[in-house]
């Protein structure tokens, strides 16, 4: 734990996660100011109050004044649409699978609370993720490890983060579980204990990013028009209203009847086709690796061994690891793996420890 007489900036969504880690911070003899990034305002001229709960920022503000401390709310909407909503928006219409919050945890979050902790003067950062950091003392790099509740780990989302910016991070929530959290958060009295668990895009209403394309870039949404269900040896079985309706390893929606459950195995922008076929058809025993961030470890010159996610709530594939480059790999798997989708992460752990993570290109 670091010199418990420096500062903290925590970011504080106003959910009972955030506002519960200044309770745990100043435990620790943290000096801590609450702030909330306001990240949707901009949308809200086209999808209304519903893409951003009015009271997150007032939940966040309360919990300020019930810990005493000092509270912030910074417009980095700007910022979020630029790195965040273009790139997602640009990947579906691309044929992909995007995680937005991939992106945003590094190139918004991290990188705008840092900016403000420097002009504050504060040296750490902190957020309700439930991940952990700890220092290798014989290579001297930061490694991010899962959490301690392994029901909550978010490490997944965390893999893009560096160097600079875990060396001044803290993750309260890491050592603790959400039960615990609950608890805390209930003898505290501090409102939202009992409420559901956020969605996990934020920008997205209801939890339907068709809808969230049609409304955000409509011209786009209706020039692809209806496209075709093709199966693999070329037979046209169906239409659809257009290829980003749908991401690889889909069955429900499909509504085709060919005697067998039919699942979505490629996604073709360029014909508007959508590949269908038998679950099998779906196995993947390898895949190319893109914008490969090694976080615990430095770039490997040779193969390695690790379990790979696919996707946040994967169990884990063992793979061999193929560097190409210190940015690109090649992934062979060890076992099946089904439904490997493009623009979606790659996560490599080591046990607990996350090596590294990549966007997946396909074999």
């Amino acid at each position: 734990m670091p010199d418990t007489s420096k500062k903290v900036l925590l970011g504080m969504s106003g959910g009972v996660d955030s506002c519960t880690a200044v309770f745990l911070l100043q435990n620790e003899n943290f000096n801590v100011k609450g702030i909330t990034l306001s990240l949707t305002c901009r949308l809200q001229d086209i999808f209304g109050t519903s893409i951003h709960p009015r009271d997150q920022w007032e939940m966040a503000r309360e919990a300020a004044r019930f810990f005493g401390i000092p509270h912030e709310i910074a417009d980095r909407s700007t910022q979020f649409e630029e790195r965040v909503i273009y790139p997602f928006v640009n990947e579906y219409f691309s044929g992909r699978t995007p995680n937005p919050c991939v992106e945003c945890n590094p190139r918004v979050k991290w990188e705008e609370l840092l900016k403000l902790a420097d002009r504050d003067g504060y040296d750490y950062v902190a957020t309700g993720h439930y991940a952990r950091i700890r220092q290798n003392n014989e290579t001297g790099r930061y490694e991010l490890l899962k959490g301690k509740d392994t029901k909550k780990d978010q490490s997944y989302y965390l893999w893009q983060l560096t160097q600079d910016q875990l060396a001044r991070t803290l993750f309260p929530l890491g050592e603790i579980t959400k039960e615990q959290i609950k608890e805390i958060a209930g003898k505290l009295g501090l409102a939202g204990v009992h409420s559901g668990e956020s969605q996990d895009i934020c920008f997205i209403p209801h939890d339907d990013y068709r809808e969230f394309l049609k409304k955000y870039n409509p011209k786009r949404y209706h020039n692809v028009g209806t496209g075709n269900f093709v199966t693999t040896d070329g037979k046209t079985v169906g239409q659809h209203p257009g290829y980003f309706h749908f991401t690889i390893g889909q069955r429900r929606g499909l509504r085709i009847a060919l005697g067998y459950p039919v699942y979505v195995l490629d996604i073709r922008p360029d014909t508007n086709d959508v590949i269908v076929g038998k679950k099998e058809e779906l196995i993947k025993p390898e895949t190319r690796v893109s914008h490969v961030n090694w976080v615990s470890i430095s770039p490997p010159d040779n193969p390695l061994t690790a379990v790979v996610k696919i996707r946040y709530r994967h169990k884990g594939l063992k793979a061999i690891l193929n560097p190409l480059s210190d940015k690109e790999i090649f992934i062979k798997f060890n076992d099946v793996s089904e439904a490997v989708t493009p623009g979606q992460s790659a996560v490599f752990y080591d046990g607990d420890r996350v090596l590294g993570g990549g966007i997946i290109e396909g074999a």
